[in-house]
């Protein structure tokens, strides 16, 4: 090999590295920018062709945040008055997101099994 063909070699190397590393990285930014907004992390899957990375991260950026419903824990709209699902009044209780590690008991309590447990 001549050293022109050695350093025409390292330079594509280096340069399909960085591109990888850059589109690596706008897929995790991707799906931090999803879950900070309570998306799914799965709409980064488009992201396997390029435009349709470009095209998920337009969205995510352009979509409202969701937030949780503390009594279902289903997502609905951040300025929703009522949970869709439940029928709970946001505006009773200020919403406070749910902490990570933190066991939150489903509503009405856990009654143990007849005869309890063997």
């Amino acid at each position: 090999m001549r050293d022109e063909d050695v350093i025409a070699m390292v330079i594509s190397l280096v340069a399909i590295v960085v591109f990888l590393t850059v589109y690596i990285g706008l897929i995790v930014l991707g799906v931090k920018i999803a879950k900070r907004k309570n998306r799914s992390p799965h709409w980064m899957w488009f992201a396997v062709h390029p435009v349709g990375l470009i095209i998920t991260l337009i969205v995510m950026a352009c979509l409202s945040p969701l937030k949780k419903c503390p009594r279902c824990l289903q997502t609905t709209s951040a300025q929703a008055r009522l949970c869709g699902y439940c029928g709970f009044d946001f505006a009773l209780q200020p919403y406070a997101p749910p902490q990570a590690g933190v066991y939150i008991p489903p509503p009405g309590g856990y009654a143990p099994p007849p005869g309890g447990y063997q």
